[in-house]
């Protein structure tokens, strides 16, 4: 437990510990961003942290009641909102397609087949598969552009000794968050790459599902 006493931090410490003694403070289950607002400090090797990928089915659709349905009966949303922790990504891409998958869902017995099913069954072809892959391959290579600097623009720029500590460790934090985008599009083309035919195009999808 931290405390202020007579304008120092007073360290409460669980156990008996000798002078010289390093001792461990746990900030609890927090990503990063957390840790940087509340602490001031992000963590390399922070296996809470994670980044969120919001997926929304589109309203537009004319299916779309009957697809709300189907997420329903899985345990999403209509909008679902996917945490991707660090080190997990590929998890995270593997959990997000048969979600994904309904936004490519147009013909209206493939739907009434879906709804039949007893998980998150999608007819999955290689032309729909491809179309979901690309779809989150672009949208993570849009999340990556967004950013003011490349992951090897905030590497050389940590390697500064004299960086202000203030954009040193805002640096760190937006290296943490690329590397968890850059993992998951590498998960992504390594999926890409096992498709069995990379003639196929991928499937028209004027109801693909709203990533953000």
């Amino acid at each position: 437990m931290l405390s202020a006493v007579n304008g120092a931090v007073e360290l409460v410490v669980d156990r008996a510990c000798k002078a010289g003694e390093p001792i461990v403070v746990w900030c609890g289950p927090q990503p990063n961003s957390k840790l940087l607002i509340n602490y001031g400090f992000v963590d390399d090797d922070n296996s809470y942290d994670r980044l969120v990928v919001e997926a929304a089915l589109n309203t537009e659709d004319p299916q779309y009641q009957d697809k709300r349905l189907v997420v329903q009966r899985n345990g999403k949303l209509s909008v679902q909102v996917f945490h991707v922790y660090a080190g997990k990504e590929k998890e995270a891409v593997s959990d997000m397609l048969p979600y994904l998958r309904l936004g490519y869902v147009s013909d209206p017995s493939e739907m009434q087949s879906v709804l039949s099913s007893q998980g998150p069954v999608c007819p999955v072809s290689p032309c729909m598969e491809r179309a979901v892959l690309d779809q989150l391959a672009d949208y993570f290579n849009r999340r990556l552009a967004g950013y003011l600097t490349t992951l090897n623009e905030d590497e050389s720029l940590l390697s500064d000794p004299n960086l202000n500590p203030r954009r040193r460790v805002a640096t760190e934090l937006v290296r943490l968050e690329k590397k968890i985008l850059h993992a998951c599009l590498q998960a992504t083309t390594e999926l890409i790459d096992e498709l069995p035919d990379h003639t196929v195009s991928p499937c028209p999808a004027p109801y693909a599902l709203l990533l953000k």
